[in-house]
């Protein structure tokens, strides 16, 4: 676009709309609802709103621009999957851990009011060896410290959770304390 030049919208789309399409098939997206060519055009506009033309060729600029918005938008998508299979996964763990807990006879409402009061070395204390059945001696090379912390963590735990098993009612207590 030369300088001075003033052209519509429409037929500057007309014109980089190969620049689009270039880009999407460059990039390998399968862009079936348009969304990436929706991109383009966006950023296109945006391009020609903000070129400079003391900064060099406009077709370049748009170009640059086209290229780092699908880049952007992929990003954000691939975010976006990471953060649903985080939770799919997060969510899954947590049906698992409840399913666990039934099994084990342990109540998940328990477990979570275990998990409130207890800080999380105690609570991995407890779930790797009241619940996962775990020694001490794995326990503490899981964690990389020594036996002796991991005996710690457990000390101030049983004074911690023996309140919330009395409140209970259950007989859950003696798991607790046999070790």
């Amino acid at each position: 676009m030369a300088e001075g030049e003033i052209k519509s919208f429409n037929d500057i789309l007309t014109e980089y709309e190969n620049m689009i399409y270039y880009l999407i098939m460059k990039l390998g997206i399968r862009d079936s609802e348009k969304e990436f060519y929706q991109e383009g055009m966006i950023a296109l506009w945006e391009a020609v709103e903000s070129y400079n033309a003391k900064r060099g060729k406009f077709s370049s600029y748009a170009y640059f621009r086209i290229e780092k918005a699908m880049l952007s938008l992929i990003r954000k998508r691939n975010r976006q999957k990471e953060n649903e299979q985080a939770y799919i996964s997060q969510v899954k763990a947590q049906q698992g851990n409840t399913a666990a807990f039934l099994e084990e006879g342990l109540d998940p409402y328990l477990h979570a009011r275990i998990a409130q009061v207890l800080t999380d070395k105690q609570m991995k204390w407890f779930t790797s060896f009241v619940l996962e059945d775990l020694s001490l001696r794995t326990i503490s090379e899981q964690e990389q410290v020594t036996i002796d912390a991991v005996k710690n963590w457990a000390r101030n735990a049983k004074p911690k959770i023996q309140p919330l098993l009395r409140d209970d009612g259950s007989s859950k207590k003696k798991r607790v304390n046999r070790r």
